[in-house]
Protein backbone atom coordinates (compact mmCIF):
# COMPACT_ATOMS: atom_id res chain seq x y z
CA UNK A 1 0.00 0.00 0.00
CA UNK A 2 1.00 3.96 -0.81
CA UNK A 3 -0.44 6.86 0.38
CA UNK A 4 0.54 10.40 -0.44
CA UNK A 5 0.70 12.63 2.68
CA UNK A 6 0.60 16.28 3.20
CA UNK A 7 2.33 18.45 6.18
CA UNK A 8 0.20 20.90 8.56
CA UNK A 9 1.22 23.85 9.39
CA UNK A 10 1.03 22.38 13.27
CA UNK A 11 3.47 19.37 12.09
CA UNK A 12 0.60 16.77 11.58
CA UNK A 13 0.09 14.99 8.29
CA UNK A 14 -3.24 14.50 6.34
CA UNK A 15 -4.07 12.14 3.18
CA UNK A 16 -3.19 13.73 0.10
CA UNK A 17 -6.01 12.37 -2.19
CA UNK A 18 -9.25 10.83 -1.66
CA UNK A 19 -7.91 6.98 -3.09
CA UNK A 20 -5.42 8.00 0.39
CA UNK A 21 -8.40 7.67 2.57
CA UNK A 22 -9.98 4.54 0.58
CA UNK A 23 -6.44 2.84 1.40
CA UNK A 24 -6.22 4.31 5.23
CA UNK A 25 -9.79 3.03 5.81
CA UNK A 26 -8.65 -0.10 5.83
CA UNK A 27 -5.72 0.34 8.49
CA UNK A 28 -7.36 -0.82 11.72
CA UNK A 29 -7.12 1.52 15.05
CA UNK A 30 -3.94 0.37 16.95
CA UNK A 31 -1.79 -0.92 13.81
CA UNK A 32 1.15 -0.27 13.79
CA UNK A 33 2.72 0.59 10.40
CA UNK A 34 5.69 1.90 8.90
CA UNK A 35 6.00 5.28 6.71
CA UNK A 36 8.66 5.67 4.40
CA UNK A 37 9.47 9.28 3.20
CA UNK A 38 9.98 10.08 0.02
CA UNK A 39 9.44 13.44 -1.61
CA UNK A 40 7.64 13.51 -5.15
CA UNK A 41 8.52 15.34 -7.53
CA UNK A 42 6.70 18.62 -8.33
CA UNK A 43 4.67 17.89 -11.33
CA UNK A 44 4.04 21.67 -12.02
CA UNK A 45 7.63 22.42 -12.33
CA UNK A 46 7.92 19.70 -14.86
CA UNK A 47 5.23 21.02 -17.12
CA UNK A 48 6.98 24.89 -16.66
CA UNK A 49 10.36 22.33 -17.36
CA UNK A 50 8.45 21.14 -20.84
CA UNK A 51 7.02 24.34 -21.61
CA UNK A 52 10.63 26.07 -21.40
CA UNK A 53 11.22 23.57 -24.20
CA UNK A 54 8.59 24.15 -26.31
CA UNK A 55 9.20 28.28 -26.22
CA UNK A 56 12.62 27.38 -27.12
CA UNK A 57 11.11 24.89 -29.84
CA UNK A 58 8.52 27.15 -31.91
CA UNK A 59 11.29 30.28 -31.67
CA UNK A 60 14.00 28.34 -34.10
CA UNK A 61 14.83 26.56 -37.25
CA UNK A 62 17.38 23.82 -36.28
CA UNK A 63 15.14 21.04 -35.17
CA UNK A 64 12.42 19.28 -36.72
CA UNK A 65 11.65 17.57 -33.48
CA UNK A 66 10.91 18.90 -30.51
CA UNK A 67 12.20 15.34 -29.01
CA UNK A 68 15.93 16.13 -30.78
CA UNK A 69 15.97 19.53 -29.40
CA UNK A 70 15.08 18.44 -26.12
CA UNK A 71 17.72 15.30 -25.72
CA UNK A 72 20.36 18.08 -27.32
CA UNK A 73 19.47 20.60 -24.55
CA UNK A 74 19.58 17.85 -21.73
CA UNK A 75 23.07 16.58 -22.92
CA UNK A 76 24.18 19.92 -23.79
CA UNK A 77 23.53 20.63 -20.07
CA UNK A 78 25.78 17.43 -18.69
CA UNK A 79 22.62 15.22 -18.14
CA UNK A 80 23.80 12.64 -20.04
CA UNK A 81 25.04 9.11 -20.03
CA UNK A 82 27.87 7.79 -22.25
CA UNK A 83 28.33 4.54 -23.91
CA UNK A 84 30.23 2.94 -26.89
CA UNK A 85 27.67 2.10 -30.06
CA UNK A 86 28.30 -1.16 -32.35
CA UNK A 87 31.21 0.82 -34.11
CA UNK A 88 32.93 1.24 -30.80
CA UNK A 89 32.75 4.94 -31.22
CA UNK A 90 31.31 7.03 -27.93
CA UNK A 91 27.70 8.16 -28.00
CA UNK A 92 25.96 10.26 -25.34
CA UNK A 93 22.25 9.77 -24.65
CA UNK A 94 20.38 11.80 -22.79
CA UNK A 95 19.67 10.97 -18.51
CA UNK A 96 16.06 10.34 -18.46
CA UNK A 97 14.00 13.31 -16.54
CA UNK A 98 11.38 10.36 -15.44
CA UNK A 99 10.01 10.95 -11.91
CA UNK A 100 11.37 7.33 -11.03
CA UNK A 101 14.88 8.29 -12.77
CA UNK A 102 15.50 11.91 -11.10
CA UNK A 103 14.52 13.69 -7.31
CA UNK A 104 13.31 16.86 -7.62
CA UNK A 105 16.44 18.83 -6.51
CA UNK A 106 18.48 17.35 -9.61
CA UNK A 107 15.54 17.82 -11.87
CA UNK A 108 15.63 21.68 -10.44
CA UNK A 109 19.31 22.09 -11.72
CA UNK A 110 19.07 20.47 -15.20
CA UNK A 111 16.46 23.07 -15.36
CA UNK A 112 18.69 25.47 -14.44
CA UNK A 113 21.39 24.56 -16.47
CA UNK A 114 18.76 24.03 -19.75
CA UNK A 115 17.58 27.39 -19.20
CA UNK A 116 21.35 28.68 -19.31
CA UNK A 117 22.42 26.36 -22.26
CA UNK A 118 19.10 28.00 -23.81
CA UNK A 119 20.02 31.48 -23.14
CA UNK A 120 24.08 30.55 -24.61
CA UNK A 121 23.42 29.17 -28.01
CA UNK A 122 20.24 31.00 -28.83
CA UNK A 123 20.99 34.61 -27.83
CA UNK A 124 17.97 34.73 -26.12
CA UNK A 125 17.63 36.65 -22.28
CA UNK A 126 16.19 35.14 -19.21
CA UNK A 127 13.72 37.74 -19.01
CA UNK A 128 12.46 37.52 -22.61
CA UNK A 129 12.18 33.70 -21.29
CA UNK A 130 10.40 34.30 -18.29
CA UNK A 131 8.34 36.66 -20.09
CA UNK A 132 7.30 35.05 -23.00
CA UNK A 133 6.83 31.02 -20.81
CA UNK A 134 3.75 31.73 -19.54
CA UNK A 135 2.14 31.46 -22.42
CA UNK A 136 3.15 28.25 -23.44
CA UNK A 137 1.28 26.52 -19.83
Amino acid sequence: MKISLVKQLNGTFKLAYDSDFEIAKKIKAGDVIEYQFKQVRNYKFLKKFMALINLCFQNQEQFSNINDLRAELTIEAGYFISYYNLQGVETRRPKSISFASMEEDEFEKLYSDVLDVIIKYFHYTKEDIDENLISFF
